[in-house]
């Protein structure tokens, strides 16, 4: 299977959960996000967002011949789930001048890979007898205030009480309304964090600081939807239940499935940023380059 054909699989099924009024990127990504169930290593990126939309209670995945090689046999009838992986090579070209004298240069090139996975639930691992990993139980492993003083204090990014909730780049300043003026907490966070995806913005060199951006462009369109996944990956890192914030984003889905048809690579791109932007916001990931081809203007950008 092509790249190409599993990020258009992988399109459709997010514009179908989205038509249906779904939002696919809340899903509890916490200890038991889906993982290899061989290796451990947890899906990343779009990966996780598109295997998280699966039905399947576990979170265990592998491809068919990693099943095959432990024993196991996926049943008939049975349809596995496209994801991509994102590599980098290192491509080294010789040149020669005029004197006979070479030079070689390094170039990075990068590439995707298709895979098919299929989930553990879909194989004959229970009449083979194979014991899976634990899975462990879902915790509130972060506070949300937390999260969110821990980052703007470490960054020097000033919180204000304000009439709108809005980013503000040249400024550093993150406002929103009291707590009070919220429908519920949950609202609250949801839209705190929303909020502080967009500062790593100029942090993660995703749009600077100085260059404009109009209401409803694309750039201002990408931008909010990696605030909104990645408000949902923090929301499910603290535990806090953001499923009752979703009753206000019918425009919202519209908006983004039209967009979603219209870029292929639109949902990739978002997922990934929006991960890098949480990780770094709870101080696993360093400030690095979002982007090798440019940055993407913003300014004042709003919830």
């Amino acid at each position: 299977m092509k790249a190409a054909d599993v990020k258009a699989q992988i399109n459709e099924r997010i514009i179908k959960a989205l038509s249906e009024g779904k939002i696919p990127w809340l899903k509890p990504w916490t200890e038991n996000g889906p993982r290899n169930l061989f290796s451990g290593r947890s899906y990343t990126g779009l990966n996780r967002l598109i295997l998280g939309l699966s039905p399947y209670p576990l979170p265990f995945w592998a491809t068919y011949r990693q099943y095959l090689a432990a024993g196991l046999q996926v049943q008939k009838s049975e349809r596995g789930h496209g994801i991509i992986y994102a590599g980098r090579t290192v491509k080294t070209e010789t040149k020669t001048d005029k004197n006979g004298k070479e030079t070689e240069k390094k170039k990075q090139i990068r590439f995707l890979k298709a895979f098919v996975v299929f989930n553990v639930a879909q194989t004959d691992y229970i009449e083979q007898g194979y014991k899976l990993p634990d899975v462990k139980e879902n915790l509130h492993l972060l506070g949300c205030d937390a999260v969110i003083h821990e980052y703007t204090e470490r960054h020097t990014i000033k919180i204000t009480t304000g009439e709108r909730a809005a980013f503000l780049p040249q400024s550093d300043i993150i406002t929103i309304p009291d707590i009070g003026q919220f429908r519920t907490s949950e609202h609250y966070y949801a839209t705190m964090f929303h909020e502080c995806i967009h500062s790593t913005g100029p942090r993660l060199e995703r749009f600077k600081r100085t260059d404009p951006v109009c209401f409803g462009s694309d750039t201002y369109g990408r931008e909010e939807l990696v605030a909104e996944i990645g408000s949902a990956y923090l929301a499910a890192l603290t535990g806090i239940d953001s499923s009752a914030v979703v009753q206000n984003q019918a425009a919202y889905l519209q908006n983004w499935a039209t967009a979603i048809k219209a870029d292929a690579d639109l949902v990739m791109y978002a997922a990934g940023r929006a991960e890098k932007a949480a990780d770094f916001m709870i101080g696993v990931l360093t400030p690095v380059p979002a982007s090798a081809t440019g940055t993407d203007p913003a300014e004042g950008v709003t919830a």
